[in-house]
């Protein structure tokens, strides 16, 4: 079906930017097939560092049909800086031309391309990334019953697996009736209900899996379109039907095979600096909002505070830091990731992470790594500082750039966001100057603290109080996530 449609990619030589004295970019305009691309990257050059693809947007005619308003998307863009090695420079795997090929056939991955996230036959239940609940047929076994999205129980109307039914093409089959899923009446139409059915064999039974390693997308044989948690909606009895193939989080689904362990106790997991971390008792009453988050989630949440001061998103990853979260993360778990404040450092080249690379490090490390390991990522704004405007009574925003390309990632991707930034000022403007210097930063009074004799004027660091301030504004953004974890704010 897309057989007229002609794709452009461009292979950035990471030794610098296409046109400049640093290394020349190679261009090609393909049409989709796993031959070209497969000579497009032979092609490309073999500089020390890794190879980065960047599929810009089709315009024009060749131009996929345009997303519903709001609905994210996800894109295949991976590139390094060029000014230091990285630790996590990835090869191009079996995996990653699965990738490549798959998207030159369309944008969509071929079923059978990439390494496979699932095995026929097995039992899952499919989790929506969007909502976080499961697909389900209800008790009923008659022909007609519609999909819906619940809460999962593991239940065998919550059970599919997937038959292979020829051509890369498989059908997907519950485990309570063994009828399988069927776009009723063979429609073509956007928000038609996907349904069980007995198997007829029928090309609107049939379903291309799409994989990218972690979440599945299904596009019906017979329509072209893919399944789709129907306006995006996050509400346990919400409907599943096909729409156009468009890439959202309501599209994408996580199999998870039968028997492992029910989403309840989840650990949430902190990569963040010194806003955020954990102190000892000669620190008092300097505190991080990661130590007083536990307060605000309940008795089955757990959190692992991994924040440490001095680190950038670039050094956090560069220490191992990263690589000890990752180890430990499971299925069902949380990242939570606020960094900034250091990346901005410009005098310390340790520490210092451009505004682009900031965004590269979370999108292709912090993001992929929570996301291949079955959690999820959840980027923060850089907390606010004391940085107060007298003109405007009001305070300023903190590491604007740095925000502004959290937003876009959120805007891009459609990881899960809180805006830190913006809550924590509002909160310092509700309060004061005087109130946000004395009672939330360390701005503290000679004898005040025996830690302090001679008192402390810092603009960055919490008190204990507004440590506990800043871990409340975290948890109302995580309660108005549409993500499972919100059901575990106090």
């Amino acid at each position: 079906m897309f057989a007229n449609q002609i794709d452009n990619y461009e292979c950035i030589n990471p030794l610098g930017n296409p046109g400049t004295a640093r290394g020349t970019g190679l261009r090609f305009a393909l049409r989709p097939s796993a031959a070209s691309l497969n000579r497009f990257i032979q092609g490309c050059p073999r500089p020390s560092v890794p190879l980065s693809i960047r599929f810009p947007p089709l315009t024009g005619a060749a131009a996929l049909p345009a997303p519903r308003p709001s609905t994210s998307s996800t894109g295949a863009h991976m590139q390094y800086p060029s000014e230091r090695p990285n630790p996590f420079a990835a090869k191009l795997s079996r995996r990653s031309l699965g990738l490549f090929t798959g998207l030159a056939a369309g944008g969509l991955l071929g079923a059978g391309a990439a390494s496979a996230a699932f095995t026929p036959g097995t039992w899952y239940v499919l989790q929506s990334r969007h909502s976080g609940l499961v697909l389900d047929l209800g008790a009923s076994t008659a022909d007609g019953a519609k999909l819906l999205q619940q809460a999962r129980t593991d239940a065998a109307q919550q059970q599919f697996r997937f038959v292979d039914a020829g051509g890369g093409h498989y059908k997907i089959q519950a485990r309570h009736s063994g009828k399988v899923l069927d776009v009723y009446a063979k429609s073509t139409a956007n928000g038609a209900d996907i349904v069980q059915w007995t198997d007829n064999g029928g090309l609107n039974q049939q379903w291309q899996i799409l994989d990218d390693g972690t979440y599945l997308r299904f596009v019906n044989r017979n329509s072209g379109k893919a399944l789709d948690v129907y306006e995006r909606s996050t509400a346990a009895g919400a409907r599943i039907a096909q729409y156009d193939s468009n890439g959202g989080t309501n599209q994408q689904f996580r199999p998870i095979a039968v028997g492992a362990p029910a989403p309840g106790n989840p650990t949430v997991y902190i990569a963040s600096d010194s806003t955020a971390q954990t102190y000892n008792a000669s620190a008092y009453p300097m505190s991080g909002w990661g130590q007083k988050l536990a307060a605000y989630f309940d008795a089955n949440t757990a959190i692992a505070n991994h924040a440490i001061g001095g680190r950038s998103s670039r050094s956090f990853i560069e220490q191992g830091r990263l690589t000890a979260v990752l180890d430990a993360i499971r299925p069902g778990d949380y990242l939570f990731v606020q960094f900034g404040h250091n990346d901005a450092s410009t005098g310390n080249p340790e520490r210092y992470t451009s505004p682009a690379d900031y965004k590269m490090y979370l999108r292709d490390h912090y993001m992929a790594g929570a996301t291949a390991r079955g959690a999820t990522p959840v980027l923060l704004t850089p907390v606010n500082r004391l940085d107060y405007n007298a003109s405007t009574g009001r305070f300023n925003e903190s590491f604007a750039t740095y925000a502004a390309k959290v937003r876009e990632l959120a805007s891009e991707t459609g990881v899960a966001m809180i805006d830190l930034g913006a809550r924590s000022r509002t909160y310092l403007d509700s309060i004061g100057y005087d109130r946000a210097r004395w009672e939330v930063f360390m701005h503290l009074r000679a004898g005040q603290y025996p830690n302090y004799p001679d008192g402390l004027a810092d603009s960055t660091h919490f008190q204990d109080n507004g440590a506990n301030q800043m871990a409340r504004l975290v948890a109302e953004g995580a309660k108005a996530l549409p993500l499972p974890i919100a059901s575990h704010v106090r």
